[in-house]
């Protein structure tokens, strides 16, 4: 039997039926990754991404327009279309999108936190020394109401960072780092609140005496509950965002 000529390149996923140029940009950020394309790498022509997308040429066309959007993709006139960054921030944009605006995301988003902020705070109580606690407390004072949004949210990603150090695993705090940026500018305008201001120090001082008390299951309960309000908090500020979107100024 000769040998099969059959492609052994890998491909994309087929995309469902009508998909949406959206629905395919997730595709063919899929096939991307699949197939280990880097910056400066070009891209399938559009003809067999069709193909192998199993959607209309015009519905390529504007996938790669969405991500051309998003500066993951860049058109050079009667050379191609090319990969321009991979980083975590830009192919995340998309899911920063749906966080920023559908609620259900954003208590899916505080889920994934939960599994990774309650456990770290439960390894921190184990290992922190009276150095550490100290370290945590100089973060926490970090947050003020003296400074805006964007500076209070960098001391609470420090003060959150630096729990997720002490529980000394470097996987956990890389995964933490990713999930980060998810929902930053609505958390920002969260920080600028008097009354959330107040509640975050005083969480972050109830999640540190927690730690100090060298108990997991008390540190892992502090945290959760400051998990809590920050998903309350989203929630508001996303229909808000919702009624401003919509015109609507009654609260």
């Amino acid at each position: 039997m000769p040998p099969s000529t059959r492609s052994t390149r890998p491909t994309a996923p087929a995309a469902p039926r009508g998909a949406t140029g959206t629905a395919t940009a997730d595709l063919l950020l899929e096939m991307i990754e699949r197939l280990g394309l880097r910056p400066g790498d070009r891209l399938p022509v559009e003809r067999d991404l069709a193909v192998q997308l199993n959607v209309s040429r015009s519905t390529v066309r504007e996938a790669i327009r969405t991500l051309s959007s998003m500066g993951v993709l860049t058109a050079r006139q009667g050379s191609g279309t090319y990969v321009t960054d991979l980083s975590t921030e830009r192919l995340a944009t998309p899911l920063i999108f749906a966080v920023e605006r559908n609620a259900t995301s954003a208590s899916q988003l505080m889920d994934v936190r939960g599994m990774l902020e309650v456990g770290a705070a439960e390894l921190a109580a184990q290992r922190a020394t009276k150095r550490d606690v100290q370290r945590l407390r100089r973060l926490a004072a970090g947050i003020t109401r003296d400074q805006d949004g964007i500076a209070n949210l960098a001391a609470d990603r420090k003060f959150h960072r630096a729990i997720h150090e002490l529980a000394g695993n470097a996987l956990l705090l890389e995964l933490i780092d990713s999930v980060w940026h998810l929902g930053a500018s609505l958390r920002e305008r969260i920080m600028e609140g008097e009354d959330i201001l107040d509640r975050t120090l005083e969480a972050h001082e109830d999640i540190i005496a927690a730690i100090e008390t060298g108990d997991p299951a008390v540190a892992g309960q502090a945290m959760r509950e400051h998990l809590e309000d920050i998903r309350r908090w989203l929630q508001r500020a996303i229909e808000a965002r919702a009624r401003l979107e919509s015109g609507q100024s009654n609260p």
